[in-house]
């Protein structure tokens, strides 16, 4: 019988091993009911031998052979499949790594892998099997092990890693296979599915931050936002430790206007931030950036346009750089120079107009026939022009009104214009 079919035998659930003569410690000491196997399969291939040169005397009939034939081959199988249970006792795949790393914006988690075979009697097992069917059957190696990973989600997971499955077609003992996926979402928990000899395991991972690309990162879920003048924008910032280097980072801003003030807060205590220090077995920590709009642009960076700068995070060599550098007019090239963590941000600072409407006297008196004439003044006091301003009196009752001009194309910042409007009394309206 060849290998292949006694692998076939193999693949129907596990029930007790079937031996010729059956104990049921066969199960629980595999290795001694593999022996028992053997000495049955020893014996049945000498009776069988024994019937072979009876046969060439005639001493026995052809059935009978054809039987104790039968019996060797039965006892060749148990033997093989008692082999089997010990070769392919359930096999064990063990995480050795998993490492969390950064290659540009991108984030990666590079997983190292190991087999153990949980049976410790598969070590003797050369001295009782033939070392040809050894090789063939191929014990210290698990085949077509299939990886991916999966959010930290209580109830199964989605996939976040791309590829979204890895099959590594063979994992040998003592040769550890790495494979790697590109993270579709920043996390620092995964679950490691794995795969293997029809099972799944499924640990929870705490990711291990690769140390060598010796920086602290930034990331930010809201890089580009909008803001009126005179207002706050804050940035939620993610900070994560790829770095062996306790001593800290300088937290610093790069390519924005000196009229926008801004300043690093932590996002709890409202502290006032120009350096971190992550605590003792820390990776990652959380930031608020805030800018401080001024109310007027005053001509020094336009309105309704993104505004691009950075937000870095630098160690002693990077921060000795950046201040030879011009921090309020940092351009691309320069903020991608500095060796440290940064991030890409945009500001588009919005104007606002705000109009005042001013009269010189809010009180007439008129005789009877005669009209109201009178002059109102509108001011723009915000911080952008204002356009398309359309003008409407509402009278009393059978009053009629008149306003002239309707329609102020402009009113510039700062800028005052002069609209006039005129009241006419019914002629039947009574005196007082």
């Amino acid at each position: 019988m060849s290998v292949l079919s006694v692998l076939s035998v193999l693949s129907v659930p596990a029930a007790a091993q079937n031996y010729g003569n059956y104990n049921p410690r066969d199960d629980q000491y595999r290795l001694l009911g593999m022996t028992r196997a053997q000495a049955e399969f020893e014996s049945a291939l000498r009776e069988y031998n024994r019937a072979r040169e009876l046969r060439q005397n005639n001493l026995i009939s052809e059935t009978d052979l054809e039987q104790t034939r039968t019996r060797m081959e039965g006892a060749r199988v148990n033997y093989l499949q008692a082999a089997l249970a010990i070769v392919f006792a359930t096999p064990y795949v063990m995480i050795d790594r998993a490492l969390k790393i950064q290659r540009g914006d991108q984030r990666y988690v590079r997983l190292t892998l190991r087999t153990e075979n949980q049976s410790s009697e598969a070590v003797k097992l050369g001295e009782f099997i033939d070392s040809t069917l050894l090789r063939q059957l191929n014990p210290e190696e698990v085949p077509n092990v299939f990886v991916s990973i999966k959010d930290d989600s209580p109830n199964g997971g989605a996939i976040i890693g791309q590829p979204y499955e890895i099959r590594i077609p063979a994992l040998r003992f003592g040769e550890p296979v790495t494979v790697e996926f590109r993270l579709l979402r920043d996390v620092d928990v995964v679950t490691v599915s794995a795969t293997y000899a029809n099972q799944t395991r499924e640990p929870r991972v705490l990711l291990e931050k690769d140390a060598s690309a010796n920086i602290v990162s930034v990331q930010s879920t809201q890089p580009s936002q909008e803001g009126d003048l005179g207002t706050e924008v804050r940035y939620e910032l993610q900070l994560e430790r790829f770095t062996s280097d306790a001593s800290g980072v300088r937290l610093e801003v790069g390519g924005l206007p000196r009229d926008i003030r801004w300043e690093f807060r932590d996002p709890v205590s409202g502290a006032r931030l120009t350096s971190l220090r992550f605590a003792e077995g820390a990776t990652s920590q959380r930031l608020t950036l805030a800018l401080a709009l001024p109310p007027r642009d005053a001509g020094r960076f336009p309105l309704d346009r993104p505004l691009p700068f950075w937000a870095f995070a630098l160690d002693a060599r990077a921060a000795a750089g950046f201040t030879e550098l011009a921090r309020d007019s940092l351009t691309a090239d320069e903020a991608r120079s500095i060796a440290a963590g940064r991030v890409r941000l945009e500001i588009v600072p919005r104007g606002i107009g705000r109009l005042e409407v001013r009269s010189p006297n809010f009180y007439h008196t008129i005789s009877r026939g005669d009209s109201v004439i009178t002059e109102i003044t509108l001011r723009n006091t915000g911080s952008r022009a204002v356009t398309n301003v359309r003008l409407s009196a509402d009278p009393p009752p059978d009053w009629r009104s008149r306003v002239e001009p309707e329609l102020v194309p402009e009113v510039a910042i700062d800028g005052e214009v002069r609209v006039g409007v005129t009241l006419v009394p019914p002629p039947d309206l009574g005196v007082g």
